[in-house]
Parts: C-alpha cells; structure tokens; sequence
C-alpha cells in the first residue's frame, strides 16, 4: 500500500494526508469501495509522484480599493461568418511564371490576390498570408501555361454584394489576359484541390513536329492520314497506370509518386490556320508530374524523327533511367478539372450547386480561341519555338542517348549516370547511315550530311571522332 499521496478533490480542503481509496491494513475504507474499484481509482487520481499543490489564496481587497475599482470594456470577439466560394478562372499565362506564387516574378495568383485586396473582398493580411482565408488552388501550372478552366477556393465574409457582383468587380480590376468566369457557393469543407477528380490538358503544335526524317519541313507540309494513324497508336501507350520517373525530374523508380494514372488520350484532326497545319493532342489523368506531358509529346516526335524504336515507350516507362527530351511549353494549355464525385454526391442532391460551367461554356471557348490558342499560334510563327527544337533536336543526342541505364549503374555519391559517349555514337551512325538517302530536314536547305559535317568536321572521319570519344 502506497502512503503520503495526495489526492486532488473538487476542493483543496478535500485534500488529504494519504490516498484516500486505498485503506490501511486493518482498517476498514470509509467510502465502502471494492478492493479492484479502489486500485482503479487510485491509479487515476493518485498524485504521489507528482509536486504538491500549495493553496496560497489572494488578499482580500479593502472597501476603499473595491470602490476605485475601474471595470474597462471586453472587446468582442465575434467574428463575421464567412462562406466558401470558389472562383473559375481563365488566363492566358504566356507572360507569367506560372500559377502559384513565387519569387521568380509575377504570377497569376499575385494578380488575383491584388484585385480581390483592390475590391475589398480581403484585408492586407489576408493578402500577405492566403491562408488565413484558407485560399487554395486546383492545379499548379508551370511558366508559360495557360489555362481555360481552374479553379480556385477560399472563405470569403458576404456582404449584400452576389456572386454576379463579385465577378464583375474582380474582372474590373484584372487585365484582359485573366478573366473570372463563374462564382459558386460550396460546403465549408470544400477544397478544390482534394475534390478535383482528374485534370486535362491539351498540346497544340504544327503538324510538321510530327514528319518522319525522310519528310521535308516546311510551311506547307500536310500530315498524311497513316502518319496520324501511327501517331495515335504510339500515344495510347500512355494509357493505364504507369511509372513515370523518367518524364519528371527529382523522382526516382521506387517512389510512390511515380506511379500515374492516364484515363485518356485523344489527337484532334489536323486543321489549317494562318498558313499552317496544326494538331492538338488532349491528355487525361488524374494528376501529371512536372514536365511529363512535353516529355510524352517529345518521345513521340522522337520515335517519328527516327531517333528511337517504336517500342521505346515500354522501355521508357520501366525502371531503368533513361534521358528524354523536353517539347516546348508554349503550346500546352490546361483545358478542364473535372469534380464528379463532389456533383455526385452534393450537387445532384439539391443542396449545393454542382460545380458545372456549361453555362459560360460559350463565353470560355471565346476566351479559349481569341487569347489562348490565337496568341499561341502567333508566338509560334513568330518565335519558331517547334521549328527550332527539330533542328536542334538530333545535335542534342549527347543528352538525351535514348539508352537504358541500370539503377545500379548510377554513381552512388551524386546519382547521377556516369558520363558515356554512346549517345553520340549512335546519332553519328544514325546520321551517316541516312547521309544518302534522307532529305532535307530543315526549311532553309540543311541535310543529314550538313549535320555529319558540323558534327565531325570536313577533315576528319568517323573512325577518327569514335577514337577521339572512345579516348575521353
């Protein structure tokens, strides 16, 4: 039996020498308690261990003080009630360094938090800290991607002001390039990062990405229909759960986040506009990594330039490392983030409205075509941004060798593959083999053997430059 234990009561004079529950030998327990209920309660209110209690009650104020007793105002604490929205978005983020805040330079989220900051709708703080109004975002996109529909919530306090206000005042302080389209109220718990079921993107590019190394590269180049054939075989390799560490960067084979899944893939027919075939291929998953959709694009145009097997993308999606290349961003666009499971089981109800915009479906693909995919096609006739990756494409071989690195081939120290030259090697064969037969590549008149020259030099053969690499 333990002794000298205090036990605290409601009341410090209940406060007592030793445990009360538990009775000293010989003596009978004052409260008649069974001997297991006793140990139970001793366990649970004993404090021996603990450090004593001193009761040291305050002075008692004289009548004099209590007079001058001067009681100030509690300030309230109440707190307005606040609503969860959530805004629809589209933009055009050519100029912009993505969606989400950062320090590399202005984004499109800056941009709507001046203007919700302009329109009263939030305080400075909320401002400087979004989360305190619990902002929060569907998708990320990356420098130069723009999107036709995202979707962004937070707690907003309503005032008489409507929804239809809160878009009008928004779009009143926001450029033409970024434009709210729809308002609407959702539970309080809602988040659309976690409600978004799947998310799709699409790739618009001219069709001559797509040639064959035989075909020529012009403005006038029309994609055959077997060509397109082809390419959308090679596409639906991509569908169904995959790992994807080779199309990312920072990831490796065994992590979980690898692992994608892609519901689907479709390419448009070709179509003509200013002067030029284009073809837009749209991407369905749940989630996409960084860089995997220019990647999916660019191992495709690989495996029609000649520089890779038609079963490279097996090989591709395994765990061994390889190097892909990277397409240019500027043609890819988010086009819709699809919320089924929150329609299903709020919206269909009655009690929510349904996260659908088929109403402003007209007013989205006016925006989509006059600020999206208009400002694309210009850029790219300007800039030939894709006709300067082809030509660039195959000098970039020493990158991106298109062979297969073991995990266990990597330098343990920096995880990086080791340097080789087989990279270049199999583009000097590839191009030597194609220097008579292969027409020209580029626009301006640049052949396969103008290439093996740059590469090699007038002076020099090619048993000499594989020595020269075989030495380094």
């Amino acid at each position: 039996m333990q002794r000298g234990c205090v036990i605290h009561i409601s009341s410090l004079r209940n406060k007592l020498p030793r445990c009360r529950y538990l009775p000293l030998p010989k003596e009978r327990c004052p409260i008649r308690m069974a001997p297991m209920f006793t140990t139970i309660q001793h366990r649970r209110y004993c404090t021996r261990d603990t450090l004593r209690v001193v009761y040291d009650p305050k002075l008692v104020m004289s009548e004099e003080e209590v007079k001058h007793i001067k009681l100030e105002p509690v300030l309230s604490t109440f707190q307005p009630f606040r609503k969860r929205l959530a805004l629809l978005l589209s933009f055009n983020g050519q100029e912009y360094y993505g969606m989400q805040r950062n320090m590399t330079g202005s984004t499109i989220e800056d941009h709507l938090l001046k203007a919700m900051l302009d329109t009263g709708l939030i305080t400075q703080e909320e401002f400087i800290i979004p989360k305190l109004f619990c902002f929060q975002r569907s998708s990320r996109t990356d420098k130069g991607v723009s999107a036709a529909r995202l979707l962004v919530s937070f707690d907003l306090v309503l005032t008489e002001c409507d929804k239809s206000e809160i878009k009008r005042k928004l779009n009143q302080h926001l450029n033409d390039k970024i434009r709210v389209m729809a308002v609407f109220k959702t539970i309080k718990t809602f988040s659309c990062k976690a409600w978004c079921d799947s998310r799709t993107y699409s790739y618009t590019c001219p069709s001559f990405a797509f040639a064959s190394y035989k075909e020529v590269i012009q403005d006038s180049y029309r994609l055959p229909e077997d060509a397109l054939e082809e390419i959308r075989r090679l596409f639906a390799e991509y569908k169904g759960v995959h790992n994807f560490h080779n199309f990312t960067s920072g990831i490796k084979p065994h992590d979980q986040q690898a692992i994608r899944r892609v519901l689907d893939i479709e390419c448009s027919e070709p179509f003509e506009q200013s002067g030029l075939e284009w073809i837009t291929i749209k991407i369905k998953g749940l989630s996409f990594l960084l860089h995997q959709i220019r990647k999916m694009v660019a191992v495709v145009i690989a495996i029609r330039r000649g520089m890779a097997s038609e079963n490279f993308i097996a090989q591709a999606l395994s765990r061994d490392y390889t190097f892909l290349p990277i397409a240019p961003g500027l043609g890819l666009v988010l086009e819709d983030q699809h919320f089924n499971n929150y329609n299903k089981k709020y919206g269909s109800k009655g009690t929510h409205e349904m996260l659908s915009w088929d109403s402003e479906a007209e007013v989205i693909e006016e925006f989509r075509h006059r600020n999206i995919i208009t400002p694309i096609m210009n850029t790219e006739l300007k800039e030939r941004s894709m006709f300067e990756w082809l030509r660039l494409l195959h000098g970039y071989c020493t990158d991106f060798d298109f062979t297969m690195l073991k995990e266990s081939e990597l330098d343990s120290k920096n995880r990086r593959p080791e340097t080789r030259s087989i990279g270049l090697l199999v583009s000097l064969n590839w191009l030597i083999e194609q220097k008579d037969t292969a027409d020209s590549i580029v626009e301006d008149g640049t052949h396969a053997s103008h290439l093996v020259e740059e590469l090699i030099g007038p002076d020099k053969d090619e048993s000499s430059v594989v020595a020269m690499l075989m030495d380094d």
